[in-house]
């Protein structure tokens, strides 16, 4: 097994937040980060005949709409084209904001940026340096053996809960 990993997030907030997390003292293995949307779309051949054997796939994503078609049909792809993958599940019940309210001391997302609005929250939260972006959730207490260990809704059964695998702590 090669130590490979891949990450794919859904937009640039999840984005930001691994690579807040991958900063030192690393939350979580490195590797590299791509977006895209496992669950609104399919992964492009190209895209599976780039990644080696051996190479752990980890897939970040919402919940909050119980369309899995795409990702499970990404999953049979990954596993029929990709040799010998590991495939690790950063499900984020039900959103991003959820996740960080969830395992941090905050009431509301928009309190970690002291934003005005969600869509603001999300704006300044991508525009946050990655150092700053880690210091920020540190300051407000961010619980990493929490993150991404929340059940799933159902629609997401299907989803392994093995998060702690990629996980530093």
């Amino acid at each position: 097994m090669n130590n490979k990993c891949i990450y794919y997030v859904e937009g640039p907030c999840e984005q930001q937040l691994i690579a807040a997390l991958k900063e030192a003292p690393e939350r979580l293995i490195p590797g590299k980060i791509k977006v895209f949307n496992m669950v609104q779309n399919l992964i492009p051949k190209s895209q599976m005949l780039s990644i080696q054997a051996g190479t752990t796939v980890v897939l970040v994503f919402d919940t909050d709409v119980p369309q899995t078609s795409n990702l499970k049909k990404n999953l049979e792809l990954l596993t029929r084209y990709c040799g010998k993958l590991k495939i690790i599940f950063l499900p984020q019940v039900l959103n991003l904001e959820d996740e960080l309210v969830r395992c941090t001391d905050v009431r509301t997302a928009m309190e970690l940026t002291k934003s005005g609005s969600v869509k603001n929250f999300k704006t300044d939260f991508c525009k946050m340096k990655i150092k700053d972006c880690r210091s920020m959730l540190e300051r407000h207490k961010l619980d990493y053996a929490r993150l991404w260990m929340t059940k799933t809704p159902e629609a997401f059964s299907f989803v392994e809960n093995n998060s702690s695998q990629i996980k530093t702590l």
